[in-house]
Order: structure tokens, then C-alpha cells, then sequence
């Protein structure tokens, strides 16, 4: 799947995926991350998540990713935060505010020395086909430190009922995608009342959430 898919439907205005309120799921499940005051939180293909701004809220030190830069810069106005900095390095343009960037590039280019302490991904790994799943799964595994917390939200469906993105990911592709580098624990499997019917009327359609621990 190239980049430029994702960018026509920012420019075309194709963006479901976009909650114009915090997740409810992160809400939920936030404190199986025993997050700490100052940790580093990361999050993928984040686009102008709010969720970005509740967890600023909560102390974090947050580094979202997002390829298209007018997503990025909607983020920052739609939130007030319009005294950000915006400056080159290396692959990607970093939008700031104290506690908070998000860099503006491709994902799987993201500098693997800058290390992180949480991973939140709420439509990230089900954005990718599965070709490209293992690399994004590398990504992670690279920049998340030993012991660190990823608090990852999948759907699971009839695949042959839609094409995808969103994308069915089995329990057992979490499983080898995971469970080399990390402890993985289902703590929810439920149909969410908050999506859209698009994905509510597809067979089994579920939404599983799990935590894992990196362990190596």
C-alpha cells in the first residue's frame, strides 16, 4: 500500500477513522499501562488524533507520527496549540510544543535510537496490509525499551466481507507478529457501539484489545 493512498483520502476528506473526541478504549484500559509523569509515549500513523492532546494531559511526553503534513498542522490549530515550532531533521519535518511533537514522514523510517517507554495504537497496525505488518512490527519492537507497555487496538472480522483498510488481524497474527519479544494479553474482545455500521454489520466484527509487555 504506497503513501499516496493515505494522502488522497486526507485530501479527499476519507478520514472515518478520525474521532473528533478522546478514545474511549484508551480511556478505558489507560491505567493497564502503568504510565509515570515524564515517560515517553509513542504514537503511530497518529494523523490529528485528539487522543495525542488527553495524553499530554496526563503528564506524558508525547511523539506522534503522521505522514501528511496538512493532518498535522490541523492538530495543532484545532487544539489551540497554535505557538508551535516546525523545524527539518533528518527524514521528517517535527511540528512542536513543549511535551508534545509530532513528526511529519514515513513511519518506518522513524530513528531507532529514539527510544521510548509506551507505544499507543489505535488504528495504526490495521491500516497496513499484511505485507507490511512485520516491518511496522520491527519498528516497534526497535523502539519500545525493554518493559515498556503497547496498548494495541485490532478489529477481527469476516476479511472476505470487506477489503480492508480497516484490516482483520487475528489473535494468532498477533501472536507472531509478538510473541518472540513480548508477553501479549487480551484484555477486551467485544463489537464497539461507537463505529460506524459500515463495520458493524460485517460478520463476527470485533474489537480486541490487547496489552504487551516487551520482555527482550
Amino acid at each position: 500500500m504506497e503513501a499516496q493512498f493515505w494522502i488522497d483520502k486526507w485530501k479527499e476528506g476519507q478520514i472515518g477513522f478520525h474521532k473528533d473526541h478522546f478514545n474511549e478504549t484508551l480511556i478505558k484500559h489507560f491505567p493497564l499501562m502503568k504510565a509515570e509523569q515524564g515517560q515517553k509515549v509513542l504514537v503511530p500513523l497518529c494523523g490529528k488524533s485528539k487522543d495525542l492532546a488527553w495524553l499530554l494531559e496526563k503528564g506524558l511526553i508525547v511523539k506522534g507520527v503522521e505522514l501528511y503534513e496538512n493532518a498535522v498542522e490541523a492538530f495543532f490549530v484545532e487544539n489551540n496549540f497554535e505557538s508551535f515550532t516546525k523545524a527539518q531533521k533528518g527524514d521528517f519535518i517535527d511540528y512542536s510544543i513543549p511535551g508534545l511533537t509530532i513528526s511529519c514522514g514515513d513511519f518506518f523510517k522513524i530513528d531507532r535510537s529514539e527510544q521510548c517507554d509506551l507505544i499507543y495504537d489505535r488504528a495504526s497496525l490495521v491500516a497496513l496490509p499484511h505485507e507490511m505488518r512485520k516491518d511496522y512490527a520491527k519498528v516497534v519492537r526497535d523502539v519500545l525499551k525493554q518493559g515498556g507497555k503497547y496498548l494495541l487496538i485490532v478489529y477481527e472480522y469476516n476479511q472476505n466481507e470487506m477489503a480492508g483498510p480497516p484490516f482483520s488481524i487475528s489473535e494468532d497474527e498477533i501472536k507472531v507478529l509478538y510473541s518472540k519479544d513480548f508477553h501479549i494479553k487480551l484484555v477486551e474482545s467485544e463489537a464497539p457501539a461507537s463505529e460506524g455500521p459500515r463495520l458493524r454489520q460485517l460478520t463476527g466484527f470485533l474489537q480486541k484489545v490487547y496489552l504487551l509487555e516487551k520482555t527482550s
